[in-house]
C-alpha cells in the first residue's frame, strides 16, 4: 500500500510541472492588448530591391507615420479613421479621413497589432539589431472581419517596444525594423488631426468644385 502511495507521489510531481507550463502557454494565447510602451522610432522597410525609411511614432493605440516631409499618415483606430495629410510645394495642406478599411497606403506593422480581437501565442526568443527579444505571434481581427497575423520582436532591455515586426497580408509580407528607438510619449500635437479634413468619398465632388473655379 505505502509503495503505491510513493508512486503515486511521484507521478504526480512528474505531472505537476506540465500542467504548470500548459496553463501558462494558455494564459499567453488568451485574447491580450498590447502594452507597448510609447515610442518614437525609424521604421525600415526591407523590400526586394531597396529600404525603405520613414519616421514613426507611437502614443497609445494611434500611431504617426511620416513616409516623406510631405506625406504624413495617421492612424487612430481608437476611432476606426485614418488621416491622410500632404504639404504641397506653395505650403498649403490637405487633410483627406477615411476609415481603417478604406485606406490603400502602405500599412504600417506598428498599426497592424491592433484589431478588435488580439490572440497572442508565444514563439520563444531570439537577438534582434543586438536586442535579446521576447517573439510573439499575432492574430488581430481586424475592423473588417479579417484577420491578419504578425510576427513580433520585442526587446527586453526597452519595455518590450518592438525592434521588428512581420506581418502576413493577403498580398505580401511586410517586414519592418526599428531603430533609433527613443521611449516616451512624443508631442500629442502630432496626434491631433486637423479640424478641417474632407472625406475620402467626397474628394471627387472637392476635386470638381475646384475645376469649376
Amino acid at each position: 500500500m505505502n509503495g503505491e502511495i510513493r508512486k503515486f507521489g511521484k507521478a504526480a510531481l512528474t505531472f505537476l510541472p506540465v500542467l504548470a507550463l500548459a496553463t501558462h502557454l494558455r494564459a499567453q494565447t488568451s485574447d491580450n492588448a498590447w502594452e507597448f510602451p510609447d515610442l518614437t522610432a525609424t521604421q525600415v522597410f526591407h523590400m526586394a530591391k531597396y529600404d525603405m525609411t520613414m519616421k514613426v511614432y507611437r502614443s497609445g493605440s494611434s500611431v504617426r507615420v511620416e513616409r516623406s516631409p510631405a506625406i504624413t499618415t495617421l492612424y487612430a483606430p481608437a476611432s476606426g479613421k485614418v488621416y491622410s495629410l500632404t504639404t504641397y510645394p506653395d505650403g498649403t495642406h490637405q487633410c483627406v479621413v477615411m476609415r481603417t478599411d478604406q485606406a490603400k497606403m502602405l500599412e504600417s506593422p506598428l498599426e497592424l497589432l491592433y484589431g478588435s480581437k488580439v490572440k497572442r501565442t508565444p514563439a520563444g526568443t531570439e537577438v534582434v539589431e543586438g536586442h535579446t527579444c521576447k517573439v510573439e505571434i499575432a492574430d488581430v481581427t481586424r475592423p473588417d472581419g479579417k484577420t491578419i497575423r504578425s510576427k513580433v520582436w520585442e526587446a527586453e532591455d526597452l519595455k518590450g517596444a518592438p525592434v521588428k515586426i512581420e506581418s502576413q497580408l493577403p498580398e505580401t509580407k511586410l517586414t519592418a525594423i526599428y531603430r533609433d528607438i527613443v521611449l516616451g510619449t512624443p508631442d500629442k500635437a502630432l496626434f491631433s488631426p486637423p479640424e478641417k479634413c474632407t472625406p475620402l468619398e467626397k474628394m471627387g465632388q472637392v476635386a470638381e468644385h475646384q475645376e469649376n473655379k
